[in-house]
């Protein structure tokens, strides 16, 4: 065979992989139920942040639900009618005479959800782990999409039983073999609960340059979005979204390639 056939089969492969590959957009914001630096609860700013960065599917942390706080309003609901996106709410505990909890926002149909509690340690508070079976377009197979946000104490204890939990459900086969994870982990890329994650996820996303946390003046990574399943998904890029006020984190972004 020539050179110039090589090249030419080549090319004809990597044409054919391009063609074959599709790209998606997540996105993980902890949302502090709407307020923000400013004081004012707002999800207008929110659903508007969303709709111009266009993600596929959203993991949302402290999300209420009809608390006096939040005006009582199904703030789930709310972004869901706002960005015009499926949604699912997860509620982990009860705050201001309603839920608090994760949320999930999808532009693709929410085939089938579940709240799984995370372990406890001590008098913390209920912490859990939302997962939607997602039918992503183009795609035969659910893709399993996890919101979490873990303990926020020095301690790590924790957290570290919650990822222990996390990795059990994905050894055994509960979510199959297609899975994405994001959310407010509440540790550091340098970690033990991170550098565990990383043993069984691609953490490609961690670096100085994705401080999410405090939003005014962020000096450390809090928030993460991995994929854990290899060879099905390539990352493509990583970007923290500079919006000060309408959090106190700042949202991240994850452009991924699958096949």
């Amino acid at each position: 065979m020539t050179f110039q056939h090589t090249r030419f089969i080549l090319l004809v492969l990597m044409a054919f992989s391009a063609l074959s590959s599709k790209n998606m957009r997540i996105m993980s914001y902890n949302i502090h139920h709407g307020r923000g630096t400013d004081g004012e609860v707002d999800l207008d700013r929110v659903a508007k942040l969303i709709n111009d960065w266009s993600p596929d599917l959203v993991a949302l942390q402290e999300v209420d639900n009809v608390t006096s706080r939040s005006n009582y309003m199904n703030e789930t609901d709310t972004l869901s009618s706002k960005t015009k996106m499926f949604s699912v709410f997860g509620k982990n505990i009860n705050v201001f005479s309603g839920e608090y909890g994760n949320a999930i926002l999808s532009k693709y149909p929410i085939i089938h959800w579940e709240n799984r509690k995370l372990p406890r340690v001590g008098s913390s508070e209920q912490r859990g782990a939302l997962v939607a079976w997602v039918q992503l377009k183009d795609k035969d197979k659910l893709t399993v999409f996890l919101s979490t946000h873990l303990d926020h104490r020095i301690k790590d204890s924790e957290r570290l039983k919650s990822i222990e939990k996390i990795k059990f459900w994905i050894d055994r086969g509960d979510f199959g073999d297609d899975i994405i994870i994001a959310g407010d982990l509440n540790d550091t890329p340098s970690s033990n609960a991170i550098l565990i994650m990383n043993t069984f996820c691609d953490g490609s996303n961690q670096s100085s340059k994705y401080k999410t946390f405090p939003s005014q003046n962020p000096k450390r990574q809090l928030d993460y979005i991995y994929t854990c399943t290899k060879g099905k998904y390539i990352i493509d890029s990583y970007h923290v979204i500079d919006v000060p006020v309408i959090s106190d984190h700042l949202p991240i972004i994850c452009d991924i390639i699958y096949r």
